[in-house]
């Protein structure tokens, strides 16, 4: 709804402050009232009017002074200002204009020319603090680092600020004749995931967040930039405002933060376990020279080898260099004693693994560690959501084309929920039931699978399994290319 203008009406004398008042309030005008120059000035500071209404002729500070001390007031300087007088002389009238006053009107006025004027010049300002209003809009949007574009209801770009021009790479005006996708795939971001684009440009009705995500490269990390479209005018405009936002920090704090998490988790499990035969020997009368003491103690002691040497470690893991250092690489001919060791780790009964031969001897660029993140949380929840918690697992992994495989994960434990298949893979979501892979203390493991997966340029999938219960998961991950 549109503001109502706010008039003052400056005079000294009453029945003249009557008088306009009867005459203007029948318009719909807020008004205020001032009775002479100092009221004037202090009221007028308090409700910043729409306009003022200013008699001449007033003791102590006439309208003169009042007009020339409204023009070196920062914020009053603006307002418009219309001088009533009963005063016809032209001397007066210049001296008015040089004060400041931006229309006259003698006294007796005529109320139809007073009521034209009032609406035209009210007009004129609203249009000006528009105007205004726009401008510092356009220059905020500009400077912004966050990208802010118009597009039509076919994808065509119609509007975009510098921010959105550096991330699609709009360096000519030329390049708005491209859809924004195209741009998009041209500057190569994946649009992820895949079902909250399939009704572009469109606002998503469904929960699932935009990405457009750039797979990191051997000199730069990953790039997400989160993109919503802004409903302004309630979705009937046939231009869309489309927001990007980096959250490359946010979402990659948060991934080590998980994958820290959970590398301690597991990496200090195991060897905690195996001291529990130190509370046996102290909880219990056993002969410390007996075999069953001795083999306790070996026990004990092996596990405290290992536990030492996994604290080492981890530090080592937290150590900057050594995450410098570390490189994208993992070899798949390791995958199977991996896999074994997070079996054993997990105790998981059967996990059987099928490789292509022509695999065998290639590299996932994809670091050691991610690849182990990501496969000791596929198999952690098999067994988490497996009502007998001993999921039977089976793993592939085969050429989806040259570049790229496809490592499936398959288990016999719950299938889920059709509206949850899509949705555990979004980065912030939380199932209320299924499959997010939340574990206390460790983080929502499906999501910030999707989030290595996403930012190494590959892409995740999870389906039912078609005749038994279960699921399977489909990761797609690009092979490091010989040169």
């Amino acid at each position: 709804m549109q503001k109502e203008s706010c008039l003052l009406i400056v005079d000294d004398d009453e029945h003249g402050r009557e008088a306009l008042g009867m005459l203007l309030s029948r318009e719909k005008y807020q008004l205020a009232f001032a009775a002479n120059g100092e009221e004037a000035l202090q009221i007028a500071e308090e409700i910043m009017p729409d306009l003022i209404l200013l008699d001449l002729m007033m003791p102590e500070m006439d309208g003169f002074e009042v007009c020339k001390r409204m023009r070196v007031h920062p914020q009053l300087a603006e307002v418009p200002i219309i001088m009533l007088t009963a005063i016809s002389d032209r001397k007066v009238r210049l001296s008015g204009i040089e004060a400041g006053a931006d229309d006259f009107i003698t006294k007796p006025f005529d109320k139809l020319e007073l009521l034209a004027r009032v609406r035209t010049i009210t007009r004129l300002n609203r249009y000006r603090h528009l105007l205004s209003e726009r401008l510092r809009f356009e220059w905020t949007v500009e400077q912004s680092d966050d990208g802010y574009l118009l597009i039509g209801l076919d994808d065509t770009i119609q509007y975009a600020n510098s921010g959105a021009r550096l991330y699609l790479g709009l360096l000519s005006e030329s390049a708005f004749s491209e859809r924004f996708l195209k741009h998009a795939e041209t500057q190569k971001f994946n649009c992820e995931p895949a079902t909250a684009w399939e009704n572009w440009p469109k606002p998503n009705v469904g929960s699932m967040t935009r990405y457009l995500v750039r797979p990191e490269s051997d000199s730069e990390p990953s790039l997400w930039l989160q993109v919503d479209i802004l409903d302004l005018l309630g979705g009937t405009g046939r231009n869309q405002l489309v927001h990007l936002r980096d959250v490359s920090e946010q979402i990659h704090l948060q991934r080590q933060m998980w994958t820290f998490q959970t590398f301690v988790s597991h990496k200090l499990r195991a060897p905690l376990n195996g001291l529990i035969g130190l509370q046996i020997l102290e909880q219990t009368k056993i002969d410390l020279s007996s075999s069953q003491a001795h083999s306790l103690l070996k026990i004990a002691q092996e596990s405290a080898k290992r536990l030492q040497d996994q604290i080492l470690d981890i530090l080592r893991y937290v150590d900057s260099s050594q995450l410098l250092q570390e490189k994208n690489v993992f070899s798949l001919f390791k995958i199977s004693s991996l896999i074994n060791e997070i079996k054993e780790d997990l105790e998981i009964g059967t996990v059987s693994v099928y490789i292509a031969d022509s695999l065998v001897n290639k590299s996932l660029a994809f670091s050691n560690l991610a690849i182990e993140l990501v496969l000791r949380e596929l198999f952690t929840n098999a067994k988490k959501f497996h009502p007998q918690q001993s999921p039977i697992i089976e793993v592939s992994i085969k050429h989806q084309d040259l570049a790229t495989i496809i490592l499936s994960v398959s288990d016999d434990g719950q299938s889920v929920a059709s509206k949850e298949l899509a949705k555990v893979w979004v980065p912030y979501y939380q199932s209320e039931k299924y499959f997010t892979g939340e574990v206390k203390g460790m983080g929502l493991g499906l999501s910030k699978i999707s989030e290595l997966v996403w930012s190494s340029g590959g892409t995740c999938r999870l389906s039912n399994r078609e005749v038994e219960p279960g699921v399977t998961i489909e990761i797609t991950l690009p092979l490091v290319m010989e040169k």
